[in-house]
C-alpha cells in the first residue's frame, strides 16, 4: 500500500510518498481501509520536531482517518467488519491507505454523514466540545471570543458555543472571507486581528467590559494581548501555537483581575472513554440534524500531502483539510 513517511525533521517537502506492507489487526485493534484522512496544524508541528510529544524518526503521520473497517483483532467488541468509523491513530499512520488503531479510539459514522464530514467533527469537533463543556464548563450568558473563528477548530467552536448559550460571540479571523465563514455560523461580532486596534474593538463591542472566555488556538502575540480583552474572572483557554512564537507571560498580570490561564490538548481525553462517547453522540446528533454545520475546506490527494501542509502553514485554508488516498 502507499504510506506518508517522514524521514528527517523539516519543510513539507520531507513527506516522501513510499510503498509499505499492509498492517494487520493485533489484539484490541481494527484495520481500517481509509477514504479520507484529516490534516492538523499539529501534523506540521511535529513534522518540524517542535510537537509537545516528540517523535523518533523515521514516523507515519497522521492521527485521524475515516473509512471502512476491514479486519478485527483478537477481542474486538464495539466495533464489527464493515463498519464506516472514524478514529484516532494516537501512534500515528494515518496518511495511507490503510491504517490500524485500537478500537476503543474508534467511533460508527451514521450513514448520514460523510467520511470527510466525521473527520472535521473528530479532531476539531472533540476540540471544539470538550474545551466548552468539560475545560471551560461553558455557561448560559457568558461572552465568548474566538480566535481564528473560520477555521477547523473555530468554525465549531462558534456553532457549539451558541448552542451551549453564549450571550455573545466575538469572533476573529485575518481577513473579510474568513469573517464572513465566521458570521455565517453565528458569529455575533467580526473582528480582523491584523488589525492594530483590535484588542480595543474587542473592550469596544462588550461596552469596556471585556469577555468571560477566550478561546485561542493562535499563540504568540495574540495570547498575550488578548488578556488585556478578559473580563474580571475571565478565563483564556489556549490549544495551540501554530506559529511556534513566544507565548510567555507575566503569571502576576493575571492576579488584578482574577485572571484564568488554562491549556487544553486533546490527547489526556483519550483516557476518559466515558467523556469522548459523550462527545461523538453530541456531535453526530447535531450534525445528522443539520443544527450543526461541518465546514470541509480543501481536499488533496495523498500524494499531495505536502501541498496540504503548505497551504495549512501560509494559513490560505478554512475548515477542515483531507487527503484523499
Amino acid at each position: 500500500m502507499k504510506q506518508i513517511i517522514v524521514s528527517e525533521f523539516g519543510g513539507s517537502e520531507k513527506l516522501i510518498l513510499q510503498d509499505v506492507p499492509m498492517p494487520f489487526a493485533g489484539d484490541g485493534q481494527i484495520v481500517i481501509k481509509v477514504e479520507a484522512a484529516g490534516v492538523n496544524f499539529s501534523d506540521g508541528m511535529q513534522r518540524r520536531n517542535q510537537y509537545v510529544f516528540p517523535v523518533s524518526l523515521p514516523y507515519l503521520p497522521g492521527f485521524e482517518v475515516a473509512g471502512l473497517v476491514t479486519e478485527l483483532g483478537k477481542g474486538v467488541e464495539n466495533i464489527s467488519l464493515g463498519d464506516r468509523v472514524v478514529a484516532m491513530l494516537p501512534g500515528g499512520g494515518g496518511y495511507a491507505q490503510y491504517a490500524v488503531t485500537p478500537s476503543y479510539l474508534a467511533a460508527v459514522v451514521p450513514p448520514t454523514i460523510s467520511a470527510q464530514a466525521s473527520l472535521a467533527l473528530q479532531v476539531q469537533g472533540l476540540t471544539a466540545y470538550l474545551m466548552l463543556k468539560d475545560g471551560a464548563k461553558l455557561q448560559a450568558g457568558q461572552t465568548v471570543l474566538i480566535h481564528a473563528a473560520a477555521g477547523g477548530v473555530g468554525t465549531l467552536l462558534v456553532q457549539i458555543a451558541k448552542q451551549m448559550g453564549a450571550s455573545k460571540i466575538i469572533a476573529t479571523a485575518s481577513n473579510v472571507e474568513k469573517l464572513a465563514v465566521a458570521k455565517s455560523l453565528g458569529a455575533d461580532e467580526l473582528i480582523n486581528y491584523t488589525a492594530s486596534d483590535w484588542v480595543q474593538k474587542v473592550k469596544d463591542a462588550t461596552g469596556g467590559k471585556g469577555v468571560d472566555l477566550i478561546l485561542d488556538g493562535t499563540g504568540g502575540e495574540i495570547l498575550r494581548n488578548s488578556f488585556s480583552c478578559l473580563a474580571p474572572f475571565g478565563r483564556l483557554i489556549n490549544f495551540g501555537n501554530p506559529g511556534g512564537g513566544s507565548t510567555s507571560i507575566e503569571a502576576f498580570t493575571l492576579v488584578n483581575n482574577n485572571l484564568i490561564l488554562q491549556g487544553f490538548g486533546l490527547a489526556n481525553y483519550f483516557e476518559k472513554p466515558d467523556l469522548m462517547q459523550e462527545a461523538y453522540q453530541y456531535l453526530f446528533s447535531q450534525a445528522a440534524t443539520g443544527k450543526l454545520k461541518v465546514h470541509i475546506g480543501q481536499t488533496f490527494a495523498l500524494s499531495n500531502a505536502a501541498e496540504a501542509h503548505q497551504q495549512m502553514e501560509n494559513r490560505k485554508t478554512t475548515g477542515k483539510i483531507v487527503l484523499i488516498p
